[in-house]
């Protein structure tokens, strides 16, 4: 059986000395502050992951399947070695995420955008 830890409010992380894990610090609503330990493993997985629990989230707290939680307003393309571009993604509550794209994809982005999209219906792009 899970223990239920409800939490009231992030205080702070620290990470390893050698960089393995990291510990959450946070206050439940009892009051307690509470350490939860991560590999980097296990806190790369939760990266990959909370996207789509906050999406889930936002989609049954408004009961909108069409939701989503974060409104993009900046982006900055830079160029790497190697002829990578890399493609930053920034929020208004300041976060921001980064993806590196060849020249090919980058310029397959450019045309899905401009060719603009049907309402409703997402680009999809398939892998080879």
């Amino acid at each position: 059986m899970a223990t239920d830890i409800q939490v009231h409010r992030l205080i702070n992380f620290e990470t390893a000395t050698d960089g393995t894990a990291v510990r959450l610090l946070v206050d439940d609503v009892a009051g307690r502050t509470v350490g939860i330990f991560f590999t980097i493993e296990t806190l790369s997985a939760l990266l990959m992951t909370l996207p789509t629990m906050a999406t889930s989230a936002i989609k049954r707290a408004h009961n909108d399947p069409a939701m989503r939680i974060y409104p993009a307003t900046d982006f900055r393309i830079e160029l790497s070695p190697g002829n990578v571009r890399i493609l930053t993604i920034g929020t208004p509550d300041g976060f921001s995420v980064s993806f590196s794209l060849t020249e090919e994809f980058s310029q397959e982005l450019g045309e899905a955008h401009l060719k603009g999209n049907v309402p409703g219906t997402p680009f999809v792009r398939l892998a080879a």
